[in-house]
């Protein structure tokens, strides 16, 4: 469970988990404070970083000569549909086929599977 609250500040919200808390705001342009990450920064974020985590635990598990992974994500869109765009760079000794496998387990992130599923959002107002 995760809980974003709001007051009068626009738009800095403060959102925790009952363990860790962080802020998510929206940029000057758009009438926040920038205080940090705008939502659809977060969500990004949270992609990258949990396609970067399963990277690394496939990467150890096989035992292959990995220093670093970055992966930068982007959104856009293309035929009318939602595009995220990663790229990963693995700084080591890999073989084509090495990346080629590495491309597949990204893939297979609990984020990816979420927001590759087009599952449904339900809200309500208490």
């Amino acid at each position: 469970m995760v809980k974003a609250t709001i007051n009068r500040e626009h738009y800095a919200c403060s959102v925790t988990n009952g363990s860790h808390e962080l802020v998510v705001d929206e940029p000057l342009e758009l009438g926040g404070t920038h205080k940090g990450f705008a939502p659809k920064g977060l969500l990004m974020a949270s992609l990258a970083s949990c396609v970067a985590i399963t990277l690394r635990m496939y990467a150890d598990r096989k035992e292959w000569d990995i220093d670093k992974i970055e992966v930068e994500v982007s959104v856009g869109t293309e035929n009318n549909q939602l595009l995220f765009l990663e790229e990963i760079i693995c700084t080591g000794q890999l073989t084509r086929e090495q990346k080629d496998r590495l491309e597949d387990i990204a893939q297979k992130c609990p984020v990816s599977k979420i927001l590759a599923a087009g599952n449904e959002i339900r809200s309500k107002v208490l």
